[in-house]
């Protein structure tokens, strides 16, 4: 009897020795298949280093302690567990693709405007007139006007002499060698104007000379000198009466073919207009006398609503202009002694 009761225990005791046996193994199998304590604590140490990184001073989602599931290679899961579809959510968050900008197409260029042919000029009746010389820098001032006393290298003729020599050069009739070639005659002069030049320019007294280097009865410049014998073939001396009046007058024939040629198409004709009483080509000759051809011009406008031309002058002296023309009428020579 003692020996079966040893004996049943003995059986119970190793029935239950298998079965804690058994039960371990179990617990083992099953830890292993859902990926258990061990397999997380390691998970929990190696997402350790890359989660640092991640963590910043702000608050907020992104810094919780807890290791990302996509943190490190490290904490991916066992060979047996499925990926979690949260973390791949996680990881891959959607992006909404931004319409691109539309490409901006270049403009056309604009068509070339047209161009209407120009006409081609046509000559005028008179001769092409030779570009005027160089301004110069200051109008000459006649020694009556001038604030310094002229010299007198020379001892003046008698006005008889001065009328007489004034009367001979402005009836002559000259012939211009054009700039461009050819040649172009001229009509005389008008007596008065000639001799309203000379008084104003030096009162008739031909041995004068004025501060500014102008000489004799029409104060000629020394410039004027070669320039007008080269116009007209001659040899002027400006020291001599003759000379002097001859270069005066060939230097007035010249502007009148100048501006005549260039403004008036080719008329030379210095009395007034008719209809105006107006004399723009005598105002011109006159003021370019004195301040030089490039200082003086004619301008031209045209009316769009009329057609009518109308013109204009630019005149720097025009004190000097009036003073001349008044002389050409009150004609103060006939009264001087």
């Amino acid at each position: 009897m003692r020996t079966s009761s040893r004996r049943a225990l003995v059986l119970v005791s190793a029935a239950a020795v298998s079965t804690a046996l058994l039960t371990g193994c179990g617990t083992k199998k099953a830890d292993d298949t859902a990926g258990g304590t061990p397999t997380t604590a390691a998970a929990t140490t190696d997402a350790s280093p890359s989660e640092t990184p991640t963590a910043t001073p702000t608050p907020g989602p992104t810094a919780s302690s807890s290791p990302s599931p996509t943190a490190s290679p490290s904490a991916t899961p066992s060979r047996t567990a499925k990926p979690s579809p949260t973390a791949s959510a996680s990881t891959a968050k959607p992006t909404t693709a931004k319409p691109s900008a539309p490409v901006q197409q270049a403009a056309p260029a604009p068509a070339p405007p047209v161009v209407a042919a120009a006409p081609a000029p046509t000559a005028k009746p008179g001769p092409v007139a030779p570009p005027p010389p160089p301004a110069p820098a200051t109008p000459h001032v006649p020694p009556l006007q001038s604030g310094c006393t002229p010299s007198k290298p020379q001892p003046d003729e008698p006005k008889e002499t001065v009328a007489a020599a004034l009367v001979a050069a402005a009836g002559q009739t000259r012939v211009l060698n054009l700039s461009a070639g050819g040649t172009d005659k001229l009509p005389a002069l008008p007596v008065n104007l000639v001799k309203a030049i000379a008084w104003q320019e030096s009162g008739w007294q031909s041995g004068i000379l004025a501060c500014d280097g102008g000489i004799g009865t029409m104060q000629i410049m020394p410039a004027t000198v070669s320039w007008m014998n080269s116009k007209f073939n001659t040899t002027s001396d400006p020291k001599t009466l003759t000379g002097n009046v001859q270069l005066g007058t060939q230097l007035l024939d010249w502007l009148v073919a100048y501006y005549g040629d260039s403004s008036f198409g080719g008329k030379y004709d210095l009395s007034p207009d008719p209809a105006t009483g107006k004399t723009p080509l005598l105002d011109l000759v006159v003021s370019a006398y004195n301040a030089g051809a490039g200082n003086v011009h004619y301008n031209t406008v045209t009316d769009p609503a009329t057609g009518a031309v109308t013109g204009s002058l630019a005149i720097p002296n025009p004190s000097y202009v009036a003073n001349v023309k008044a002389l050409m009428s009150s004609q103060p020579w006939n009264k001087a002694g």
